[in-house]
């Protein structure tokens, strides 16, 4: 069972509780954070050398293998129906259909892959819905699981996470997030994309929601609608994570 997220540190306010301080993916972590983990350095030093102790036995005496622990994460049959997304369904509207994997699907001794993607019902924006004016606006929710079995990801796992976003896209922001994972990240593209990215062993779990909307007419009019912003859902999709790391493990 996962524990209830720590908070450590500090972001903006209104920030879901589990985001713990902004990464900027240029400069590395903040000097707050250089600083804290400067005064850490001693107090781990003897657990680094007893880490170096065991790596050294491993090595000489071959008590592993050298592969990632992929935890317990499997893509089974039917990896996408991790996504209950409760969280999400709740705060934006319910899924128009259940989630559906994409094509691409891999399955590899030495990584399996899967993507999967689900759409969520039109919501209210303002206290309105956008199809009265013809306009329908909704959230899309994609997720990909990978399994590494033979190389660890955790050397890229940061690189790869803090610098672009699901869909390729140069990220805005970064935050940290504790209590997920061995490393998780809440990262921002723009008010209308954001995604949770966990590491976990062997295994790399993202979960990225973006929003879009579309007229349903023939011409639509001149000027653009509204779009919401998609901040105040990063806290759900955060909770979102969570069952799906434990859903994928079931």
């Amino acid at each position: 069972m996962i524990s209830e997220p720590e908070m450590v540190g500090e972001y903006e306010p209104g920030a879901p509780a589990e985001v713990v301080s902004e990464f900027d993916p240029r400069q590395g972590p903040s000097a707050d954070a250089r600083r804290r983990g400067q005064g850490l350095l001693w107090g781990v030093a003897g657990v680094l050398v007893a880490s170096v102790v065991w790596a050294a036995a491993v090595f000489a005496y071959g008590f592993g293998d050298g592969k990632p622990d992929v935890r317990g994460y499997r893509l089974g049959a039917k990896p996408c129906a991790a996504m209950k997304l409760k969280a999400l369904s709740g705060s934006v509207g319910k899924a128009e259909h259940k989630p559906t994997e994409q094509p691409g699907r891999v399955e590899h001794p030495a990584v399996d892959r899967v993507d999967c993607a689900v759409s969520l019902a039109p919501f209210k924006v303002s206290g309105k819905k956008q199809a009265a004016d013809g306009w329908s606006t909704q959230i899309s929710v994609t997720m990909r699981v990978e399994l590494h079995k033979e190389t660890d990801p955790g050397p890229e796992f940061e690189a790869l996470n803090t610098k672009v976003d699901l869909f390729g896209n140069e990220v805005a922001k970064v935050a940290g997030i504790v209590g997920l994972g061995d490393s998780a990240y809440l990262v921002t593209l723009d008010d209308a994309s954001s995604q949770v990215s966990v590491l976990d062993g062997g295994a790399v779990i993202t979960i990225g929601m973006s929003v879009s909307t579309v007229y349903d007419g023939e011409d639509p009019p001149e000027g653009e609608t509204e779009v919401p912003e998609l901040t105040p859902y990063q806290g759900d999709l955060i909770s979102d994570a969570h069952d799906v790391l434990d859903a994928l493990k079931a």
